[in-house]
This record gives structure tokens, C-alpha cells and sequence, in this order.
């Protein structure tokens, strides 16, 4: 049914239909756009909080200041790479780094490594030989010394020159060559043999005593001190059975050449045979009062 409207109806009418659609139009509009304005807003907190944070998403940085997500601003980092611990992991973590060995800390470590094992394989031969039980009691103590400097190799990373577990079998020539002439002569005699035993505890305190005084590692010092002390021990009780059975005054063999190394805890001129046959160890100190309560 067509109505018919005067002018001024028509205008009316459009404009109600006019103002109507551009109301909603800006209802619309507004809504636009303060959607607009809160993804702007987001957008710039996140540009904000990245940068105060130092971070990149682009190279999975996280953090504050320039703290990253696997500890490395000056290299890639990925969001999947490990993340740091706490602070106080770190700090525990930069406290446990190894310190790096000198050319001559490593050869210590490396020949007295081989030299426990020597005198570990002398005794086995000359217990085999002779059957006495000093070089069975020692022989479990020098495999002791022997895993105390395999655990000192492992720690700083050192190449082990202990190959084979063999008896008899060395890298380094030298103590091979020593080794054969010490069975060689150990094997003439019981007398000879407890000889040979102490010669090699000489030779032992002598070198650990100067390993000692060239290594400023307070973890290799300690495995040292155990080391010469239990040497202290083994040349006692070598010279106690050699002048049983020979009923002869032991002389040193290495302590009294001119070229004896004096360690720097002692004076010059001590006597280093008597100190050391003088002084109690610990395990020594212990056996005495183990020994005084069984009376």
C-alpha cells in the first residue's frame, strides 16, 4: 500500500532513516575503534616490556637487564635452550670450576699415578716370591694411592697413563726400567726384597714431597699429604722387618744423597730419614691407641 507524503514528511522520514544508519554506523565505529586502541596499547606494552627486559623474542632472550635464557648475549640463544638455575646455582656452580693445571702439575699427577702402581706391582711379585705378609698389607694400601690419583686425573680432565691394570705394564720407560731392576734384585733374597721395599718408599716421599711444593691446588695438596704420610708408615715397617731378620742398622738408600729434596714445611737441616721415621700419622696414631686399649 503506497502512501503518499508531503515534502516535508519525505524529508523527515529519510532523515530519521539517514541519522539512524549513521548512528549505528558510529556506534560501530567506536566500538572499531577502541578495540584498535587496545591492541595498540597491548602492542606497546609488550614492545615495552621486551625491551626493559632486555630480551628478544627473536632470539629467546628472557630475563631482566641482560639476563638470557641459556646465559649467552653474545652468541644465539633459542627459546628451547636450557635455562639457568637460581642465582645461588650459579654462584655454587662458577665456585666448583676446575682450575687449570700447569704443564708441570700434570706430569706429577701423571707419574705419581705410575709410580703407586709400580710399587703396588713390586710387592705383588715379592709376595708371590717370598710370601711375607709386610708386602701383603701394603700392597692393598699402594691400590688405594693408585685410585686416589686415578680420581685426581678424572677430576681435572687428565689423560690416564694406567693403560692396563697388568702387572708389570707402564707407559712411562722409566719406571718400566726401574720396576725390572727392583724385582730383579727383590727377588734374590727376603733381606734383598725388604730392601727393595723400602728403597721404593724413599723414592716415593722423596718425589711426592716435591709434587707437593710444585702445585698450589689445595685438592691435589691433601691427596699428597695422605700419600707421603702413608709412605711414612710403609718405611717403617719395612726397616722394623728388615732389621729383625738381617739384625742389621738400615741405611738409607735415597735420604742421604746430596740431591734429596727437602720439602718446604721442613728446615734445611733437618734430618729428613729421622723425621720421617719419627713422626706419627694419623693412621699410625690410631693403630697405637687401638693397640693400648686391647692391653
Amino acid at each position: 500500500m503506497l502512501v503518499a507524503l508531503s515534502s516535508n514528511e519525505l524529508k523527515e522520514t529519510l532523515s530519521t532513516i539517514i541519522g539512524n544508519y549513521f548512528l549505528q554506523g558510529g556506534i560501530i565505529m567506536k566500538k572499531m575503534s577502541m578495540l584498535l586502541t587496545v591492541v595498540a596499547l597491548g602492542a606497546i606494552f609488550i614492545c615495552t616490556s621486551t625491551v626493559m627486559a632486555g630480551g628478544d623474542k627473536n632470539r629467546g632472550e628472557i630475563g631482566t637487564g641482560n639476563t638470557f635464557e641459556n646465559n649467552c648475549p653474545d652468541q644465539p640463544c633459542f627459546e628451547d635452550a636450557p635455562k639457568p638455575g637460581s642465582s645461588a646455582t650459579l654462584i655454587m656452580q662458577s665456585a666448583e670450576e676446575i682450575s687449570e693445571l700447569d704443564a708441570t702439575e700434570i706430569m706429577h699427577l701423571e707419574f705419581i699415578r705410575e709410580e703407586e702402581k709400580m710399587a703396588r706391582d713390586v710387592y705383588r711379585v715379592l709376595y708371590g716370591i717370598w710370601g711375607n705378609p709386610i708386602f701383603a698389607n701394603i700392597i692393598e694400601s699402594e691400590q688405594n694411592h693408585m685410585d686416589a690419583m686415578a680420581n685426581l686425573l678424572a677430576f681435572y680432565g687428565v689423560d690416564d697413563p694406567v693403560i692396563s691394570d697388568e702387572t708389570g705394564a707402564f707407559k712411562s720407560e722409566a719406571i718400566s726400567d726401574y720396576y725390572s731392576d727392583l724385582v730383579a734384585r727383590g727377588s734374590a733374597s727376603l733381606i734383598d726384597a725388604l730392601l727393595v721395599g723400602a728403597e721404593i718408599e724413599e723414592f716415593d716421599i722423596l718425589d711426592i714431597w716435591k709434587a707437593y711444593d710444585e702445585t698450589d691446588e689445595e685438592r691435589i695438596q691433601k691427596v699428597y699429604q695422605n700419600l707421603y704420610e702413608g709412605s711414612y708408615n710403609h718405611l717403617q715397617a719395612f726397616v722394623y722387618v728388615y732389621e729383625l731378620v738381617s739384625e742389621i742398622s738400615y741405611i738409607p738408600v735415597l735420604f742421604w744423597t746430596e740431591d734429596a729434596y727437602i720439602p718446604k714445611f721442613l728446615e734445611e737441616e733437618t734430618e729428613i730419614y729421622d723425621y720421617v721415621m719419627n713422626f706419627e700419622t694419623q693412621a699410625g696414631q690410631k693403630q697405637n691407641a687401638k693397640q693400648q686399649r686391647s692391653r
